[in-house]
């Protein structure tokens, strides 16, 4: 097929502007899931204790709490964490507790904070595939506390150490970890 100048470059402007049009690609986004500040207290009671100020969102340094929509339910306006677009970096002070007049969020020390657990899917594990990494467990804020490599070098979460803040979930290159919410009573 034979081509004009004008026939070509028009073609190519066509490839282009639809390129345009599309969606740029995001890193793989997974299901939100709503995580509760650390501290909160059994659901049932957070939801009652809660007033729905803004205080502990103010408060986070890391704008990683925030108020849930409507898709949450009766939960609608509480603070959670949506980790895998802003985690929760487990301040030391832990301001957001501090903040929270109602005692919805109960002081704690850094570790005991059980918003949820990390998992790790080896098969999107880039370390897994022999792809130099190690995000996970030189970014968590408890460092080998939740989670270190294993005698074989992959990475592996200690249940009893993880608080599900999500810094590794958002920051792994592979997609490969996952926070499971801390379960609700």
């Amino acid at each position: 097929m034979d081509y004009s100048r004008r026939q070509f470059f028009n073609s190519f402007k066509r490839v282009i502007d639809r390129a345009v049009e599309q969606p740029r690609a995001k890193k793989k986004t997974i299901a939100l899931k709503m995580l509760r500040p650390p501290g909160a207290i059994e659901e049932s009671q957070f939801l009652e204790k809660c007033t729905r100020c803004t205080d502990c969102i103010e408060a986070c340094p890391y704008d990683s709490i925030r108020r849930i929509g409507p898709e949450f339910g009766e939960a609608a306006g509480t603070p959670a964490i949506i980790y895998n677009d802003t985690p929760c970096y487990i301040c030391p002070d832990m301001p957001c507790i501090a903040s929270c007049e109602t005692e919805a969020l109960l002081p704690i020390e850094r570790h005991e904070a059980r918003m949820g657990t990390a998992t790790i899917d080896y098969n999107n594990c880039w370390q897994a595939m022999n792809q130099p990494c190690d995000y996970c467990v030189t970014k968590c804020p408890l460092k080998s506390d939740a989670i270190s490599m294993d005698e074989i070098q992959l990475p592996r979460v200690d249940t009893n150490g993880c608080v599900g803040c999500g810094v590794c979930a958002y920051l792994c290159p592979g997609d490969a970890i996952t926070i499971v919410a801390a379960e609700v009573k």
